[in-house]
């Protein structure tokens, strides 16, 4: 099998502060990031979109007038999107020492099955869209996520309903799923550190035989806010029915809300639910604004999330390597470093520090689903 599937090189010239570069990997020549990515399969959509945030990157004029010599180029890997494909590539990825870098996996099962191999090989991992609350367990000193766990959406939805908005009462619903049960539990815990008043109810089954009941449930309940414990399909059938019988109630969601077909399966509905989401900048975020036009114009695609983030991780292991060289060792201190907000870096989607496990530190971006897409929570919603 071939190490290489699909290679884009785009070389740009990178400044040197650092002195290490005689330790470094290669002291000349190329510098080399691996983008793993599904660009075949049922994810490839997905695939695509994190590629072309990392072109974007990569092809800013600004990089094009650094001057060291030194070029970059990227190496685009075809992991399908399955664990089995992932973990050979990260085998012939930790075996290639020009390789400075990794930014991928798509899924979380797949960046389980490599993460082991890039630590092994000291090799600097960054994972921008992974999710899975299980990557905390094997975080490597080498791995650095840039996006918030599945719990850790749900606590910070917590804390943003207790901070922001003047709710006296919510309904969490959670699926009968690995899921919910751990969405639920997340939010659950934050709500009884923070004192916020909580009321659960289950829906079980993919097919929510007892939604009719669940809506009476909540009706009776009244609520000032609901919390979606599950997925798009989930969210659908409660927000389809809810506008119907209860007054302008705040509706919850995570990433998973993030989707087209919570879009598609709410139709109308959907303007009623707000969500976690990772990328949405203020409408005064001039660079946000402008990276997005280019997008756009050059890729004739929307920048999604998925796009976004991996264009930050670009944007942050560039502006490492500006610092640190190529050196493993010194790009991991330099990452490490961004310990607080008052030291982070900021990315498209929001300022980026990391906790001492190399996660995302920085608290939710609330977001609220309207005609024209997805609009910051806090230009929205009444405090």
């Amino acid at each position: 099998m071939k190490l290489i599937n699909i290679i884009f090189i785009f070389c740009i010239l990178l400044s040197c502060t650092s002195d290490k570069e005689s330790s470094d990997k290669a002291s000349k020549g190329p510098v080399y990031i691996a983008l793993t990515a599904p660009l075949s399969g049922p994810l490839s959509d997905f695939g695509w979109s994190m590629l072309r945030g990392a072109r974007m990157r990569i092809g800013d004029d600004k990089d094009e007038t650094l001057c060291t010599g030194r070029s970059v180029k990227l190496m685009v890997l075809d992991d399908k999107g399955d664990a089995t494909e992932a973990l050979k590539l990260a085998k012939n990825i930790s075996g290639r020492q020009s390789i400075v870098a990794v930014i991928g996996h798509l899924t979380t099962v797949c960046t389980l099955a490599a993460i082991p191999l890039y630590n092994s090989a000291e090799l600097i991992h960054i994972s921008p869209v992974a999710t899975g609350d299980n990557l905390e367990r094997i975080m490597s000193p080498y791995t650095f996520r840039t996006i918030l766990s599945e719990s850790e959406q749900a606590m910070s939805l917590a804390d943003y309903l207790y901070r922001t908005i003047d709710v006296k009462k919510v309904v969490l619903v959670f699926e009968g799923s690995p899921l919910g049960d751990l969405l639920k539990n997340s939010f659950l815990l934050r709500s009884r550190e923070i004192g916020l008043s909580v009321e659960t109810i289950p829906v079980q089954g993919n097919s929510f035989p007892d939604l009719t009941e669940t809506i009476d449930r909540i009706l009776t309940m009244r609520p000032g806010a609901i919390f979606l414990a599950g997925g798009p399909e989930l969210a659908a059938l409660i927000v389809r029915e809810l506008p119907r019988k209860v007054r302008s109630p705040l509706v919850f969601g995570t990433y998973r809300i993030i989707s087209e077909e919570f879009v598609e399966l709410a139709g109308r509905h959907s303007t009623k639910i707000l969500a976690a989401h990772p990328c949405v900048w203020r409408s005064d975020f001039k660079k946000g604004r402008d990276v997005k036009t280019r997008y756009e114009r050059e890729f004739k695609h929307a920048m999604d999330w998925v796009a976004v983030q991996t264009y930050d991780a670009v944007d942050l292991l560039l502006w490492v390597i500006e610092r640190a060289g190529t050196n493993a060792h010194s790009i991991r201190r330099v990452l490490q470093d961004l310990n607080s907000s008052s030291k982070a870096l900021l990315g498209l989607a929001g300022p980026i520090w990391f906790d001492s496990n190399g996660s995302l530190a920085r608290g939710v971006t609330v977001a609220a689903y309207t005609d024209s897409g997805w609009k910051l929570g806090e230009e929205l919603v009444a405090k």
